[in-house]
C-alpha cells in the first residue's frame, strides 16, 4: 500500500488547502517536507482565497471588567462565540484601537494621545505578531500638537500588505486643526519590513483618524480641507498602487437628523463606499443614523441615503458594518443591538455581559504573517504563556520597540 508521503504534489495540495488553520499547524509535525510545504507563500495565498469565501468570522473587541482588552471570535449572523482570548502583547497605554482586518491579519495601535505612534500586526489565528516602531520621522513623535491618521490595505500587483501613516502638525491651543506646516506621509511594506517616505499631504485633515474604509486598493477618510475652503468636507483617499491622494465628494448629508453637527465616518458595504452619517442630540447622543452609498465608485452623482436607522434608544456608539448586512450598535443602557440592512430589523446580541465593546470587525483565520513576526504561544483562558528564558527575551524586545529612537 502507497504511503500518503507518496501523493502527487496536485492532491496533496488539495487536501492540505481545505483544512483549518488549527489543523495545518498540527500537519507541520508530519514531516519537514509538509512542513516547508504549508509555509510556503503560494500555499498560504491558495489556502487564503479558499476559506476567505466559506469561513467568515466576526471579531469582537471588548474591555473586560479588570480593564484588560479582550477579543472574540464570533460566527457570521449567529453571533455565536467560537473562541475568546486576550491581548498577548504589552502596548504603551491600556487602550488598543482596531485600525483594520484583512485577511486574517489585524492592525492595532495604542489609542487616545498614543494612536499611531506604535503599530502592531497580529495574526490571532497563529500567535504571530509584528510591532512596528521605526519610523521615517520618529524624532517628532513626541512633538506637542502631533497628531496621526493610519490606514491599513493591500497592493494587490505585488501581494503585499502596507500601511500608510500620515503625520499631521497641529497647534494644541487651538480648538481645531490649524495646518502650522504640511502634513508628512510614509508607507510601511510587510514584503520589505520598511518605511518609505512619499512625500506630504497639504491641505487635508483627517477629521475621523481612528476609522478609515479599505476598497479598490486604496484607504478612505472622512476629512476636510485645510486652505480657504476649510468649510468642505471631503472623503479623502490614498491609492496604494500609485502612491497619490486624491478626493471624492460628499452627498447633501446635512439634513440628516436634528441637533448638533452630525458624527460621519466611512466604511464599506457590499463592495460599495458608504458614509455613515449619525445626528447628534444636545445631550452628545446619537439619535440616529442614515447610511449612504456610492452605488458607483467615484462618481458624486451616484450617492444615495439608503437606509435611515433610528431606534427608540439612544445610541452611544457605532460599531460599523459587518457581514455586509448587519449594522452594530451599542446603545445607553450598554445592550450590543443588530440592525440587518436586508430584514430592516433590530437584533439584540447576547454577547460581551459585563464587557464594554470597543469593535467589531471581519474576520477570518489564515496563516498570513507565518514567516514574520514573533511567535506568542496562547493560554487556554486567553494573554499569552512563554517559558522563562523566551519570556525574558520578548520583554527585552518590546523595551527596545518601544523606546528606541
Amino acid at each position: 500500500m502507497s504511503s500518503i508521503h507518496h501523493l502527487p504534489v496536485e492532491i496533496l495540495h488539495r487536501i492540505l488547502s481545505l483544512l483549518p488553520v488549527r489543523e495545518l499547524i498540527r500537519c507541520r509535525c508530519v514531516c519537514k517536507a509538509w512542513c516547508s510545504f504549508i509555509i510556503k507563500p503560494d500555499f498560504i495565498s491558495t489556502h487564503l482565497n479558499l476559506h476567505n469565501n466559506i469561513d467568515g468570522h466576526i471579531l469582537h473587541h471588548k474591555l473586560g471588567p479588570s480593564g484588560k482588552n479582550f477579543f472574540s471570535i464570533l460566527q457570521n449572523k449567529s453571533y455565536v462565540e467560537h473562541s475568546s482570548f486576550g491581548v498577548a502583547f504589552r502596548s504603551e497605554t491600556n487602550y488598543i484601537k482596531v485600525v483594520g482586518s484583512l485577511n486574517g491579519l489585524i492592525c492595532l495601535t495604542d489609542s487616545y494621545q498614543f494612536f499611531g505612534r506604535t503599530i502592531y500586526l497580529w495574526n490571532p489565528s497563529i500567535w504571530k505578531l509584528k510591532i512596528l516602531r521605526r519610523s521615517c520621522f520618529a524624532r517628532h513623535f513626541t512633538d506637542r500638537g502631533t497628531y496621526f491618521s493610519i490606514g491599513f490595505g493591500f497592493h494587490y500587483q505585488s501581494n503585499d500588505y502596507r500601511i500608510v501613516r500620515i503625520m499631521y502638525f497641529g497647534d494644541v491651543y487651538m480648538p481645531l486643526y490649524v495646518e502650522k506646516k504640511p502634513p508628512r506621509v510614509e508607507v510601511y511594506s510587510l514584503a520589505t519590513n520598511s518605511w518609505r517616505r512619499i512625500g506630504n499631504n497639504a491641505g487635508y485633515y483627517a477629521n475621523d483618524k481612528f476609522s478609515s474604509a479599505f476598497l479598490n486598493g486604496a484607504v478612505h477618510w472622512f476629512a476636510s480641507k485645510t486652505g480657504e475652503e476649510s468649510s468642505a468636507n471631503v472623503v479623502l483617499l490614498f491609492d496604494f498602487d500609485s502612491e497619490k491622494f486624491g478626493e471624492i465628494m460628499l452627498p447633501m448629508y446635512h439634513e440628516d437628523g436634528e441637533g448638533e453637527r452630525p458624527q460621519v465616518s466611512v466604511a464599506v458595504l457590499r463592495e460599495s463606499l458608504a458614509l455613515i452619517v449619525c445626528s447628534i442630540s444636545n445631550l452628545r447622543l446619537i439619535e440616529g443614523c442614515y447610511i449612504w452609498v456610492m452605488r458607483e465608485y467615484g462618481m458624486v452623482e451616484s450617492w444615495t441615503k439608503q437606509y435611515s436607522i433610528v431606534p427608540e434608544e439612544r445610541i452611544v456608539r457605532p460599531l460599523g458594518i459587518v457581514n455586509n448586512s448587519d449594522f452594530g450598535m451599542l446603545m445607553i443602557s450598554g445592550v450590543l443591538v443588530s440592525y440587518d440592512l436586508n430584514e430592516l430589523a433590530f437584533k439584540h446580541l447576547e454577547i460581551g455581559d459585563n464587557e464594554v465593546t470597543l469593535d467589531m470587525v471581519n474576520f477570518s483565520e489564515s496563516l498570513v504573517l507565518y514567516n514574520e513576526g514573533f511567535r506568542l504561544t496562547p493560554r487556554v483562558e486567553g494573554g499569552i504563556r512563554l517559558g522563562k528564558r523566551k519570556r525574558s527575551v520578548f520583554r527585552q524586545l518590546q523595551k527596545k520597540w518601544f523606546y528606541e529612537r
